[in-house]
């Protein structure tokens, strides 16, 4: 029979060891929360700091309604225009009415064989855009004002 039962099959708490006086829990002494104190130039940089993010923020936005509008019309609307015969006509007709002398056909043609560099173009500016917009953010969160302190830490980091 198992030590901690009765003759009867039951529990048997006497001969448990385990069933001492029990300890009165210690009571959590808190300790009081040490009130950081921060200077008036830490205020005011973080202010600003904010102020540039937020002026970053904005920027990618906007950068990227531009862009990624001027990507679409290159791509779809642009050419669209370029591949309808009724374009060429049009324009030279508005060169005639105002007596202008602009090759349309020559800028249509340019336009479709830079039509990749222009998105290509249109996609490094919004990438750097948002480098920006990211170096900002560290610059708040490392509470550094020098953009050029925090470009250089994270080129260090990088290993270059």
């Amino acid at each position: 029979m198992s030590k901690g039962l009765n003759k009867d099959g039951g529990i048997n708490f006497q001969r448990k060891t385990n069933f001492g006086e029990a300890e009165p829990p210690k009571p959590v002494v808190k300790e009081p929360e040490q009130v950081v104190k921060h200077s008036q130039e830490k205020t005011d940089r973080q202010i600003k700091l904010e102020a540039k993010l937020k002026t970053a923020k904005t920027i990618n936005y906007s950068g990227f309604a531009v862009n990624g509008g001027s990507v679409m019309t290159l791509l779809f609307g642009l050419n669209s225009i370029i591949s309808d015969p009724n374009t060429i006509t049009l324009l030279n007709s508005i060169n005639d009415m105002f007596e202008l002398s602009i090759d349309f056909e020559s800028v249509l043609h340019n336009i479709e064989a830079f039509k990749m560099q222009l998105i290509g173009m249109f996609v490094s500016i919004q990438t750097m855009i948002m480098g920006y917009k990211d170096t900002c953010q560290k610059m708040k969160d490392r509470d550094i004002d020098s953009f050029s302190e925090v470009l250089n830490q994270e080129i260090e980091r990088v290993g270059i």
